[in-house]
């Protein structure tokens, strides 16, 4: 996180390059099991889900550039430092610390779980990570720019990915899908949750919106990147439940690649692994954008301008931490639902608390003078 103008200046991203690094770190692991989760709760009626969780995030995506338009020239480090003193800054810096810390561990071992499962069962998860040690690195260190220029590669190299999905469409029944609402609103209430939580990853926009070009365009922008998640959500939902029965989905953790192992050709039949090897790179750059801020957040605590070292120490700390813990998938699962309860409080409540603050505290300056 730069102290100064000029930094933000060198390291600007264009507009797409935003709308791809939010979209980009709200899409990962989560669309790999949303549809199960859903199927879990409210049946096939879980697609109305995913658009009630998109109004929300559109909602909260919108008060955290009203926030940024505070101080556009700062990252919510600098825009709280500038309003509301030094003391809450560090306050707010250690929370995003943590939070991005783990949200970018959470992500890296579930890809980790991910690959040992599908394709390489017999090796260590802590021994997978280590091959994304250097490439993390790389990207890390090469700034904001770097990161940008990264979610644009992954996103333009798999954007065939969903017209192969349309394949299965030849097994589909809609019938499926029918009634609406055959339950009630209330089991797709109670999945409006998970959905509000598989949007996360909007808040990332507390830390690039300072090097964006075009800050005139960041609530259009912003709204572009969830409306993309929205899209891929729905897609990848809607496709898995037309497939698969009501019943038979609950039992698919990871319906996407089990409906992708259906496609088959004459020269290739397990097509699931290719789609997954590919599908890396959307994962990557889930977590690759939440380590930046993370360890950005880590120099402005400690040891300043050492970006590389802090690289380093946390990329070390989470393969140890996964080689003496060597959680499962179940013990992952049970981490995830904690931190959403820390994310709801991060990236939708806590954003709303600043700008409440802000706005009291301009209230209170006008009205002296």
């Amino acid at each position: 996180m730069p102290n100064t103008g000029n930094d933000y200046e060198n390291n600007k991203i264009t507009r797409m390059q935003f709308i791809f690094l939010i979209h980009g770190m709200q899409v990962g692991v989560g669309a790999i099991e949303m549809p199960t989760v859903l199927a879990e709760i409210s049946g096939t009626d879980g697609w109305i889900a995913i658009i009630l969780g998109w109004i929300g995030s559109v909602l909260a995506s919108l008060v955290i550039i009203q926030v940024m338009k505070k101080y556009p020239n700062g990252t919510i480090i600098q825009v709280v430092r500038h309003h509301l003193g030094k003391g809450f800054s560090t306050v707010v810096t250690v929370i995003y610390a943590v939070y991005m810390l783990m949200f970018a561990y959470l992500i890296f071992n579930r890809m980790a779980l991910l690959i040992k499962t599908w394709i390489m069962q017999q090796s260590h998860t802590y021994v997978l990570m280590l091959l994304f040690v250097v490439p993390a690195y790389m990207i890390v260190k090469g700034g904001v720019r770097s990161l940008g220029r990264f979610a644009e590669v992954a996103i333009l190299s798999t954007v065939w990915m969903p017209f192969v999905l349309l394949y299965v469409l030849k097994d589909a029944h809609w019938i499926y899908l029918l009634p609406v609402l055959k339950e009630g609103w209330m089991p797709v209430w109670h999945s409006v949750s998970s959905t509000i939580l598989s949007f996360l990853g909007f808040e990332s926009a507390l830390f690039f919106y300072p090097y964006l070009e075009n800050k005139k365009s960041a609530s259009a922008n912003i709204i572009i990147a969830n409306t993309l998640t929205l899209a891929v959500y729905l897609f990848v939902t809607i496709i898995c439940f037309v497939v698969y029965s009501p019943d038979e989905i609950t039992q698919y953790h990871d319906a996407p690649l089990s409906v992708a192992k259906i496609i088959e050709f004459r020269f290739l039949e397990r097509f699931e692994i290719i789609f997954l090897t590919v599908y890396l790179l959307l994962i990557c750059k889930t977590w690759f954008p939440a380590f930046h801020i993370a360890v950005q957040c880590g120099e402005q605590l400690l040891a300043k301008g050492k970006t590389h070292l802090h690289i380093i120490v946390l990329l070390a700390g989470m393969v140890m931490v996964t080689y003496i813990w060597d959680p499962s998938w179940r013990q992952s699962r049970e981490w995830v639902k904690l931190f959403n309860q820390y994310g709801v409080g991060t990236a939708y409540l806590l954003p709303l608390c600043l700008w409440g603050l802000l706005i009291v505290r301009n209230w209170m300056a006008r009205w002296r003078n």
